[in-house]
């Protein structure tokens, strides 16, 4: 964007530089113009047919001398005219694509928040689901460690020792609607 600015500050110096040298030129002309007027005021003065010759000789040296700053003036500022329109030209193609690269890295910086917000939501629903997930399974590791301390302390107690093969327990009061369960009893608690 900055070589760009450059461009158009070189355009409009070089756009200034030219209208000088236009303004330089439209005063030799009229510095040529004057000094005709005077020869031609000086010739005046002569004969009638002096004056004839010199208002010929005037005109001739009028006509040559702008057709000779014209062409000078074409010579000297036609290219720059050309290399300022140029110039110009470029520095506006360089701004549009620079604009239209701007705009591309908006649209690309919108899509990468877009992205990053679904990411992120994706990223946290993975995260809750896992978590509950060990959640659940560290809660059933802990109803199994929890079963098998009390099975470890019914052991230490008495209230649970093998007996040949098989298990026994101390048996206690009876629970469930059908009596299905026995309430093992602490060995201290009879």
């Amino acid at each position: 964007m900055q070589d760009a600015q450059d461009l158009k500050r070189l355009a409009a110096d070089l756009a200034v530089f030219a209208q000088h040298m236009q303004e330089q030129s439209e005063r030799a002309v009229q510095h040529v113009d004057r000094s005709a007027d005077e020869l031609h005021r000086t010739a005046q003065g002569m004969g009638a047919d002096a004056q004839e010759l010199t208002h010929q000789l005037i005109n001739a040296v009028q006509n040559q001398t702008r057709e000779a700053i014209g062409r000078g003036v074409d010579q000297t500022f036609g290219p720059i005219g050309t290399q300022l329109r140029e110039s110009a030209e470029l520095a506006e193609r360089a701004a549009k694509a620079l604009e239209d690269q701007h705009i591309g890295l908006l649209r690309s910086q919108q899509g990468l928040i877009y992205k990053g917000v679904a990411a992120l939501l994706v990223g946290s629903i993975l995260a809750v689901g896992s978590s509950w997930y060990f959640m659940r399974k560290s809660m059933r590791e802990i109803e199994r460690a929890q079963f098998a301390k009390d099975i470890l302390h019914a052991t230490q107690s008495g209230a649970l020792t093998r007996c040949g093969e098989a298990l026994c327990a101390r048996a206690g009061k009876t629970y469930g609607a059908k009596g299905e369960y026995v309430l093992l009893e602490p060995a201290g608690a009879e």
